[in-house]
């Protein structure tokens, strides 16, 4: 009776502890920063937040690959100013659901960006060994998540259309005893 018990609570435990692991996978990730608390009175900045958020979203949805990384790195600042200017504006409580998702699109495409720069330099280390701190699936949740809210506003966009996934850069061919060659004195 004992031995039935313990393996029955063991399989409880194997089956609660095997569940939360994929708990975390249902939910979307965090926006950097939220909009700011809609404004209760005039002046609104209604109109100056959707001339800069659709200037910036038709600059990155134009059915191309997001531009990141290093190469790129224009792109990604001009996204963040826009980004932290729009979370700091005044809007109607009117306007406030439709700037919200704004935000969150324009969140999850900026952390989109930084999480593939971090991606980019890990792997453009000279290392022959992966040390597997960014790796490129880490991205695909920011990606899902920006696509997700696209879905919901596109339709706000005639034109636009959804930026497509950054690339994964691929392995490092190490030979055992070459290095690189970074310069010459």
């Amino acid at each position: 009776m004992s031995r039935k018990l313990v393996l029955f609570i063991s399989g409880l435990v194997i089956i609660s502890l095997i569940s939360t692991g994929y708990a975390d996978m249902t939910t979307l990730p965090q926006i950097q920063l939220p909009l700011a608390p809609p404004a209760q009175e005039a002046p609104f900045d209604d109109d100056e937040f959707f001339d800069r958020a659709n200037t910036t979203i038709y600059t990155i949805c134009n059915g191309q690959t997001l531009p990141v990384g290093k190469m790129n790195t224009a792109v990604h600042d001009s996204l963040a100013g826009t980004y932290y200017t729009l979370i700091r504006m005044n809007i109607s409580q009117e306007q406030y659901p439709r700037a919200e998702e704004i935000v969150s699109f324009l969140s999850y495409t900026l952390t989109l960006s930084e999480k593939y720069q971090d991606y980019e330099s890990e792997q453009n280390k000279f290392s022959p060994v992966d040390m597997g701190i960014t790796p490129y699936e880490d991205l695909v949740p920011w990606y899902d998540a920006a696509a997700g809210v696209w879905k919901k506003i596109s339709k706000e966009f005639p034109g636009a259309k959804m930026y497509g996934m950054p690339s994964s850069i691929g392995p490092k061919n190490w030979t055992l005893g070459e290095f690189p060659v970074v310069g010459t004195s």
